[in-house]
């Protein structure tokens, strides 16, 4: 999905929702060690940390809405490199209860160290569930992949704070 096509996304959400309905989400989180792939090269990152800020409105059952995720510098095992990303997503819980079902999908740009020379970005997507807790607080496990010409799959668990 192009930048372009995802700024246009957010804001028909933006326009589409009363502002009052509007819930702002801080995310906290650790993305267990992953691979990233090129090709037939493959490197095992370190778990890095997360943080990311959403901007989501509910309608009964249904949250959906835009965040940007900035994933902290991380090493990676036998081999010389740090690696972070950010990314702009559209994200939508289906709520069963205080449980829900989560997908998110948007544009990340990775960037490396000078070891494996530049950065590359592409399509995101991400799946998983959760739990709300005193309508406050959400605990969530995604699967992440992060595609480009060097993708990224791994697990990230998040703690989100609504104000």
């Amino acid at each position: 999905m192009s930048q372009r096509i995802f700024t246009v996304l957010c804001l028909v959400v933006l326009a589409a929702a009363p502002v009052a309905a509007f819930d702002l989400n801080l995310a906290v989180g650790a993305d267990f060690s992953g691979d990233f792939d090129a090709g037939n090269i493959s490197v095992s990152a370190d778990t890095g940390y997360t943080l990311g800020l959403e901007v989501a409105f509910k309608i009964p059952i249904i949250e959906v809405g835009v965040g940007l995720e900035y994933g902290f510098s991380r090493d990676a095992k036998d081999f010389d490199f740090d690696g972070s990303y950010y990314q702009l997503y559209g994200i939508g819980r289906f709520f069963i209860g205080p449980a829900y079902i989560a997908g998110r999908f948007g544009y990340a740009d990775v960037s490396f160290s000078e070891a494996v020379d530049g950065s590359t970005d592409g399509g995101s997507w991400g799946l998983g569930g959760g739990v709300e807790l005193f309508g406050k607080v959400k605990l969530e496990l995604l699967f992440n992949s992060l595609g480009s010409d060097l993708s990224y799959e791994g697990w990230t668990a998040r703690v989100l704070y609504t104000f």
